[in-house]
């Protein structure tokens, strides 16, 4: 659920994009609010509202995070690795620490003239949370991300593949997951942008996840930045409506 909650959290993404390589080690923090609402075939919508808390560190061409989410979710369905399932009509409220997801991160080529900035990307899915919020179980995802700068706009993107486990007799699947997106520089403070996301079935009767999320991002002070986004599903298997916020720390202005 990483992408649709908060690891769809379009601001820590921003903070990565115009990596060059650093020689020395920076620190970013954030914290914020997501909510999201769908019905993922169901008669009535599972809401979902998340307190994440991450964390970056880039040291030279080498990046590592960390997401821990605090998740009060209602409605009838499950977390189950990268979307929702519904086990059966009933209604109920759980809340708890959600799975933990960790990153790591490799820059192959800086964004310069001649070439993209190009890493490869490796994540963890740490099964933290309790009953009906995750899975219980450990999923894996490896991607490359590329973002190239013309002026005051950035294209960016990422490919990659995610492995997920079964759970409670769900035959989840592993798939493709990509997105694409474009940053505005419209000041030296503010940034407009949209992304759009896609994964293959991750549960065979829901189909695609397809989604798109208009973001913006101030720098209100040399060392703080806040971001705010809306989401829109397309797809059985993605949110209906979602948003949220992030408060974004950087250890350097």
């Amino acid at each position: 659920m990483s992408k649709i909650l908060g690891t769809l959290f379009v601001s820590a993404g921003l903070l990565s994009l115009s990596a060059h390589a650093q020689t020395a080690t920076t620190w970013n923090f954030a914290t914020g609010a997501d909510y999201s609402a769908g019905k993922y075939g169901a008669a009535s919508d599972t809401t979902v509202f998340s307190l994440p808390l991450a964390a970056r560190a880039q040291t030279g061409r080498f990046r590592l995070d960390l997401t821990i989410p605090y998740l009060w979710e209602k409605g009838p369905g499950d977390f189950a690795g990268g979307g929702v399932v519904v086990p059966n009509g009933t209604v109920t409220s759980r809340s708890g620490v959600g799975d933990v997801n960790l990153g790591a991160a490799w820059q192959l080529h800086p964004d310069d003239s001649s070439f993209p900035a190009f890493e490869i990307q490796g994540n963890l899915k740490v099964p933290t949370a309790g009953t009906g919020l995750g899975t219980g179980k450990f999923d894996y995802g490896l991607q490359a991300n590329i973002n190239h700068t013309f002026g005051r706009v950035m294209l960016f993107g990422s490919l990659g593949y995610q492995w997920m486990h079964d759970f409670r007799g769900y035959d989840l699947r592993n798939g493709v997951a990509a997105s694409v997106g474009a940053n505005f520089r419209i000041g030296d403070t503010v940034n407009a942008g949209l992304t759009a996301n896609y994964r293959q079935p991750y549960y065979a009767p829901l189909g695609e996840q397809v989604s798109a999320s208009p973001y913006l991002l101030w720098s209100f002070a040399p060392k703080w930045r806040v971001s705010t986004y809306l989401l829109t599903g397309f797809s059985k298997a993605s949110p209906r409506i979602g948003g949220g916020i992030r408060l974004i720390l950087l250890s350097s202005g």
